[in-house]
């Protein structure tokens, strides 16, 4: 059972080779070990030649040699069985092709694996059901060679465009969930992607693409971000699978989780800390761990405020475990940008908000969140007004009335 749901060995090596590109990882030997040892493992003669041209290595030409020969006897083996059953059944005849492709994107051959998948998909005589398959296999070949955001859309419109025409089975819909969701992430669509892995994590079955604990972590990180705090515990810790794997093997992404939900400001900046480093480590992510840090933080502070009017900067340093200076110097930046609803009082060393304003006749409160809101499009608009004026003179300047 653990073999026919593990994710495929070479699948690992992109993320190894992606961190050998960051500064904190360039001279990591222990890196360049694990690489090389996968490379060996699995006769990656192609994803060889990619490497050492990326990364400037000297070729080992005998490993070249005898990696290649490896590979065009397999090819052979392959290729000779395809002709052998080409009578038979087509479902046997399709097994021989697939094999051969899951073969030429175990070896990081990127050409030869997108040439066939796109034969096969492209060729209307193959059952509907291997095209899928052909299809998703373009994805993991865009996802493992350098997370091709362009490519991976292309192939889940087609591939929508093809279970939807062809009414894909219960299995392939929930594949491209998965498929779908790492996609939402490469482009930041982090309320579509939480929600998709929230719907797959309990029937997840796409062991090729990720391992359980990836799609896990992107869950949790997806979900924190996207979903308000009225949905968060509902969606991940009152959620059959999802709950069981944070109480049993992924307790650092439930701590991540309740750190914040519960108000436990200065664990979660540490939570956060380890999301982001963890975040730069991986291809998909590398991109938005700037931005999901701001907007975490952004929350976090969100979620303080709203429960005072004023609060002190000294308070709030401490509930978040950090210096005065930082706290001031954050908070300054979030309102001056109208994302935080607030003011420095630096005479007071406070905080003060405007949650709640009152009506003159009933003096009835506004919900925070509404307030926040209002604030921001009044920030807005003036701001928008001020550029609308100054243009104005500018041109009054140079008019002659």
């Amino acid at each position: 059972m653990e073999e026919e749901i593990a994710t495929p060995a070479y699948m690992n090596l992109a993320n190894i080779k992606f961190c050998l590109t960051l500064p904190e990882f360039k001279n990591n030997e222990e890196l360049k070990s694990k690489l090389m040892e996968g490379i060996r493992e699995g006769n990656m003669a192609p994803y060889y030649k990619v490497v050492c041209q990326d990364f400037g290595w000297p070729v080992d030409n005998a490993l070249l040699k005898h990696m290649t020969e490896a590979n065009e006897k397999r090819i052979q083996e392959l290729d000779q069985e395809h002709d052998k059953n080409f009578i038979d059944e087509e479902d046997q005849v399709s097994g021989i092709w697939q094999a051969k492709l899951d073969y030429l994107c175990s070896i990081g051959d990127q050409q030869a694996a997108t040439v066939l998948a796109e034969t096969k998909f492209n060729d209307k005589t193959v059952p509907k059901s291997h095209r899928i398959d052909a299809i998703f296999t373009l994805f993991r070949i865009a996802y493992f060679h350098g997370c091709n955001i362009r490519l991976m859309k292309s192939v889940i419109e087609k591939a929508a465009d093809l279970i939807e025409t062809s009414g894909g089975d219960w299995s392939a819909r929930n594949k491209l969930k998965a498929y779908e969701g790492i996609w939402s992430l490469a482009i930041r669509d982090f309320t579509r992607a939480a929600n998709l892995f929230v719907d797959v994590v309990p029937t997840f079955e796409s062991y090729e693409l990720a391992s359980f604990g990836t799609i896990i972590r992107y869950t949790v990180y997806a979900c924190m971000i996207a979903l308000p705090r009225s949905e968060l515990k509902k969606k991940l810790l009152h959620h059959g699978v999802m709950a069981q794997a944070l109480n049993s093997e992924y307790k650092d992404l439930k701590e991540y989780f309740l750190s914040l939900y519960d108000g436990r400001y200065a664990d979660f900046f540490i939570c956060l800390a380890k999301v982001e480093a963890d975040m730069k480590r991986d291809p998909l992510l590398n991109p938005h761990y700037r931005h999901y840090n701001q907007a975490m933080r952004l929350r976090a502070y969100k979620q303080i405020l709203q429960a005072y009017r004023s609060l002190s900067l000294d308070y709030m340093a401490k509930s978040f475990g950090v210096t005065v200076d930082f706290i001031e110097a954050e908070v300054s930046r979030f309102a001056a940008a109208g994302r935080l609803q607030c003011k420095i009082d630096s005479v007071a060393g406070a905080v003060v908000t405007s949650h709640y304003t009152h009506s003159k006749s009933d003096f009835q409160s506004e919900a925070p969140e509404a307030t926040l809101v209002r604030g921001m499009l009044y920030q807005s608009t003036v701001k928008k007004g001020d550029i609308l004026l100054n243009r104005l003179k500018k041109l009054a300047r140079i008019i002659d009335f």
